[in-house]
């Protein structure tokens, strides 16, 4: 069979957690077709270079540099409607040209056909909207079931007890019958043996995600809170299409774009701290290598302000990013 894998373009989070699809569909014995672009589609390349891949542009969403994202939001939905359009007419040329007889979409709204078995991936399947806009929750999530109506399939990369669950009310209760919870997805899930390290050369490891200019601002204020500790920092920028690097930096910290997944478990053993965004596809992974981190969700970005919260009574630390340099990290 078949299969065509479609990430979204948004971080690298959504390419990282089809890796273990990617592995079990070939471990099955399915022909395996990755249609991504820009940092997914070098992340994948890198991840299986024996794959075939196809460029497929999607909608790339911008961030504003302020802590609230709704008005850029609400600027970027006639494109945004205009992009998943535009994937959905260019999938049925993929589709013929490669024979395709299953499609698996991450979060890609218009990645489905009528004549193939659609599946969509997300955990959110409730969208969490700010204070002051939930009024607007039932027309967000309204739209967002419109499109997974769609779908033949919805899976859910989370558990079905609601107590156990990692995702929250963002994936719980099921949206229909076509709800599938399929477990917590990793791409480091087996690696689930490594313990932390009880000699840390790491003091922290900084692991970088998201779109651009909140991705560079978050650098940017952990290269400047690391000039003032005593200990070696190291972090991960989440660039695998680029090879420049930031200028200036301060004697104890090293950056790396990229790195591959047994250096990133030695990266992670060998740390200390742990310092993330608080993005899905992270959460699982530090699931997966049995570890916590000091979460610094992106400005307005509700769906990780509310698993930073949700995550605070299961032992982990968060705070804002403007709080970011004046707060101490333990």
């Amino acid at each position: 069979m078949n299969v065509l894998i479609c990430p979204l373009n948004w971080g690298l989070g959504h390419a990282s957690r089809c890796v273990p699809v990617i592995r079990l569909l070939q471990k099955s014995g399915h022909n395996v077709i990755i249609a991504a672009d820009k940092g997914p589609l070098a992340f994948l390349q890198k991840a299986f270079p024996e794959l075939e891949f196809v460029r497929f542009p999607g909608f790339e969403p911008e961030y504003s540099r302020r802590d609230s994202q709704v008005w850029k939001f609400i600027s970027m939905i006639p494109r945004a409607l205009v992009s998943f359009h535009r994937e959905h007419q260019t999938l049925k040329r993929i589709l013929r040209y490669y024979s395709i007889d299953m499609i698996i979409s991450d979060n890609r709204f218009g990645c489905w056909n009528a004549r193939v078995k659609s599946i969509y991936m997300t955990h959110q399947l409730h969208i969490q909207m700010p204070k002051y806009w939930r009024w607007a929750s039932f027309i967000v999530n309204g739209m967002h079931r419109m499109y997974m109506c769609h779908y033949d399939e919805i899976w859910v990369p989370d558990v079905e007890d609601e107590k156990e669950s990692l995702a929250g009310s963002l994936s719980h209760p099921p949206v229909g019958k076509k709800t599938r919870y399929i477990g917590l997805k990793s791409r480091f899930e087996n690696n689930a043996d490594v313990l932390e390290d009880k000699k840390h050369d790491i003091l922290w490891l900084a692991v970088m995600s998201g779109p651009e200019p909140q991705r560079t601002m978050f650098e940017n204020l952990v290269i400047e809170k690391a000039r003032s500790v005593h200990g070696k920092v190291v972090i991960l920028r989440a660039l695998p299409d680029s090879s420049e690097e930031p200028s200036d930096l301060p004697p104890n910290v090293t950056v790396f774009n990229h790195v591959n997944d047994e250096m990133f478990v030695s990266l992670v053993r060998r740390s200390e701290v742990i310092i993330c965004r608080g993005g899905y596809t992270s959460l699982m992974d530090l699931a997966a290598l049995n570890r916590k981190a000091f979460l610094v969700p992106t400005p307005g970005q509700t769906e990780q302000e509310y698993l930073a919260e949700y995550l605070s009574d299961k032992g982990f630390r968060w705070c804002r990013q403007k709080e970011f340099l004046n707060i101490e990290i333990i």
